[in-house]
């Protein structure tokens, strides 16, 4: 999964900027269902960034519900299939 350069000047945020990288790896199936997403560690080497910079990239997917995180096991990608089945049934 090659990392994107983060533009600066750009009028998103770098930690959005992160956050789309992650979700087009996410729908593209490079990153699967249920599977890890980088640490902040590894998001820190890729895009040279800051760990808080990485911290908030995470923290938004989480609440946008791409992510899940289990305390002391790492975050993982969820399954928005499950998701859109049940608003199809509302």
């Amino acid at each position: 999964m090659p990392a994107s350069v983060i533009d600066y000047q750009a009028p998103e945020p770098p930690y959005r900027q992160i956050a789309a990288d992650l979700i087009r790896d996410i729908q593209s199936g490079a990153l699967a269902v249920n599977r890890p997403v980088p640490s902040e560690a590894a998001l820190m080497q890729m895009y040279g960034v800051a760990r808080n910079t990485a911290r908030h990239a995470v923290s938004f997917l989480r609440d946008q519900g791409w992510v899940y995180t289990l305390p002391q096991r790492g975050t993982f990608v969820t399954d928005r299939s499950a998701e859109g089945d049940r608003q199809a049934d509302e």
